[in-house]
């Protein structure tokens, strides 16, 4: 019997547009009323959890910043933390220079960039649905290893290169920094976090805390970062438009993010009405 739900957010939950379908919610919102504890696990930050996934009654904890932070709504505090150390943080992005480089940190729920790092930004997510997100959880400095040194404990990383070439010359020098788990969220993309931080590990340190066990938890995802959730889960269900390699770690696979392939598979593997 499942017990609990770990969900991705973009590419599994979310559709292409970032919405949340009624048929999602409609099935979430049944297993939920069953009794089932329904988790987003991202790699967004606190502050970027859409307002349709906020607004959802029955979700009290958040697992964001790629398995860095558990929160916990009703207090509205972290209850599990696995960041790396500033200095970590700094050397990585020093490491990760470069023109036409997209660089940012992410604290407190927020992540950070320079006034020249967002115009990149901006330019490249215009006329998408991304912009919205971005615009609601980032923050603008004069000088990003000034606003760094001022904090302590950082969730992530995120590197974004013009090229895959270039992506590849910014790797061959990061990987030698120790304390970090590199992702591969996209082919000219990077996102790094402390070597402690994982989805699966957070979701699983969270279904003990709540009693339950790993066998009676379920993972969604479909991304290089949802990995860790396919591994750590008892039922792990990739989606119809996942990565190659989440396919192959998945238990089974449902129908992809435009067509209800998370309701799909609630609907099966959760509620019992054995439709696909």
């Amino acid at each position: 019997m499942i017990r609990m739900i770990g969900l991705d957010l973009d590419g599994t939950l979310l559709t292409g547009d970032k919405r949340l379908t009624e048929g999602n919610r409609e099935a979430l919102t049944r297993a939920a009323e069953s009794g089932v504890i329904v988790v987003p696990v991202t790699g967004r930050p606190l502050s970027g959890i859409p307002e349709q996934i906020r607004e959802l009654p029955f979700i009290r904890y958040m697992i964001t910043s790629n398995g860095a932070v558990t929160t916990d709504r009703s207090g509205g505090y972290p209850i599990r933390e696995r960041c790396m150390a500033r200095e970590t943080a700094e050397k990585t992005l020093r490491a990760a220079e470069g023109d036409g480089v997209i660089r940012e940190f992410f604290t407190g729920g927020y992540g950070y960039h320079d006034h020249s790092t967002r115009k990149l930004l901006w330019k490249r997510f215009e006329r998408t649905p991304v912009l919205s997100y971005l615009e609601k959880s980032r923050i603008p400095v004069e000088d990003l290893y000034e606003e760094l040194s001022g904090k302590e404990r950082i969730e992530n990383l995120s590197i974004m290169c013009s090229s895959p070439e270039e992506k590849e010359r910014i790797l061959a020098r990061v990987r030698g920094i120790s304390g970090i788990r590199i992702i591969y969220p996209w082919p000219t993309d990077l996102e790094i976090t402390s070597s402690e931080a994982d989805k699966g590990e957070a979701l699983l340190s969270l279904a003990q805390m709540l009693g339950c066990r790993r066998e009676e938890v379920m993972a969604m995802g479909d991304g290089n970062n949802d990995l860790g959730l396919m591994k750590a889960a008892g039922l792990s269900v990739a989606m119809g438009n996942s990565a190659p390699e989440v396919v192959e770690a998945a238990d089974y696979v449902t129908k992809d993010n435009e067509h209800d392939g998370v309701a799909l598979a609630v609907r099966r593997y959760v509620l019992g009405r054995g439709e696909y």
